[in-house]
């Protein structure tokens, strides 16, 4: 059961929640929307016809930025991420960076160019970190982002149905049952301690 836990809502959301985690967070990264997220989700899911697991086995979940820009995620496509822009696209996945615009991967960028963090060992960031006191390549608040628009295309999912979300209060908007499904009753004597 060590993987095959994420295939049942009561523990996991999936490969939305478990791959997407990645893939959205250098979607949301290359989006400068590390702060943000999505205003609407729109989502389509297959699940398994036999319900040997819940959580589905095809999706196709859009999510539209506040700018326009959509985000296409799902099981069915190639895994990784992929930018489409005027020019071409960019190709990125553990390991791997291709691009179809000629000359972007050989040219080295000039010191006005926006150059990303690198981290090749995330324990060893993570600790160094703890002793500088500065923020490692990948904070709580921005994982906070990225695992909130995992659960947000899971609820698209399961509503069958589109979503508003205020990225800024981070609420839905109108939806009384899917801002119920945003948490739920623990059971007694578990809690979720209130912080502030």
């Amino acid at each position: 059961m060590h993987y095959y836990f994420r295939f049942f809502w009561d523990y996991s959301g999936g490969q939305q929640t478990n791959f997407g985690a990645h893939h959205l967070d250098i979607a949301q990264w290359g989006l400068g929307m590390d702060e943000s997220g999505p205003v609407e989700i729109q989502a389509r899911a297959e699940f398994d016809p036999q319900k040997r697991y819940e959580t589905p086995s095809w999706t196709d979940i859009v999510y539209t930025y506040a700018n326009g820009v959509k985000v296409i995620c799902g099981q069915s496509h190639r895994s990784g991420t992929t930018f489409e822009g005027q020019d071409g696209v960019i190709y990125c996945d553990r390991g791997k960076l291709e691009s179809t615009v000629k000359g972007v991967l050989e040219e080295p960028l000039k010191d006005d160019e926006v150059h990303l963090p690198r981290s090749k060992n995330h324990h060893k960031n993570w600790f160094a970190c703890i002793q500088s006191r500065q923020l490692p390549i990948c904070d709580v608040a921005i994982g906070h982002r990225s695992a909130t628009v995992c659960h947000l295309g899971n609820l698209a999912v399961r509503l069958g149905r589109k979503l508003k979300w205020d990225p800024a209060k981070e609420e839905i908007i109108g939806d009384a049952e899917a801002t119920k499904l945003l948490s739920y009753e623990y059971r007694a004597p578990w809690v979720l301690p209130k912080i502030g």
